[in-house]
């Protein structure tokens, strides 16, 4: 009697484990798949003339669920993502989000952006913290390529929201959680280059 109880436990833990494992592979299928969906969608907000009064950015996107903002990416950890307009759950879910309430890329003052670390779908900064004072971080929009440097990496407990103010001049604030989730991490940096592309 205690073995076949044990046989069926054995068999429930195998099950619930397969479904596990099947739930985060197709989380991640799920999220490549809107990734690459939003790099399409990127191809044009990339190159729209910053001057042109008809953007994208400003088209009404109902079916893509978010607003496209540009490309960002980081070399020294192999990152190319999409940027898209705010930092909900469903956003972050997919995304690396935009801070509505900083300024756009290239502009003077923080622009503010955030992703998970980990998650069961979108691992966008997970070697975020593996960045240092030098690294690049280049973000594509609207037919500039921006070009800000890194100075600081630091760790800051959630309530910690200064980091979020403006400055003076145009700085980059990229933002996660550490392993547990307990604290953030945060890159601050300045843009140094702007380029037309």
């Amino acid at each position: 009697m205690i073995e076949k109880f044990r046989r069926i436990v054995g068999l429930i833990l195998v099950i619930v484990g397969i479904g596990l494992i099947g739930s985060v592979i197709y989380n991640r299928i799920e999220t490549n798949k809107k990734q690459n969906e939003l790099k399409e969608v990127l191809q044009d907000v990339i190159k729209e003339d910053s001057t042109s009064e008809k953007t994208t950015e400003n088209k009404e996107l109902d079916n893509l669920g978010y607003t496209p903002i540009g490309l960002i990416e980081i070399p020294s950890i192999e990152l190319s993502q999409g940027l898209v307009e705010g930092v909900t759950d469903e956003i972050l879910q997919y995304y690396i989000g935009h801070f509505e309430s900083s300024v756009k890329p290239g502009e003077k003052g923080n622009f503010a952006v955030a992703g998970h670390r980990v998650s069961n779908y979108s691992e966008a900064f997970i070697n975020l913290y593996k960045l240092k004072p030098g690294d690049l971080v280049s973000v594509k929009s609207r037919g500039k390529e921006f070009i800000y440097q890194i100075d600081k990496n630091f760790i800051v407990d959630p309530e910690n929201v200064e980091v979020l103010d403006q400055t003076e001049d145009a700085t980059i604030t990229l933002i996660t959680c550490t392993v547990g989730a307990k604290q953030r991490v945060i890159i601050k940096g300045k843009l140094i280059d702007t380029k037309v592309i």
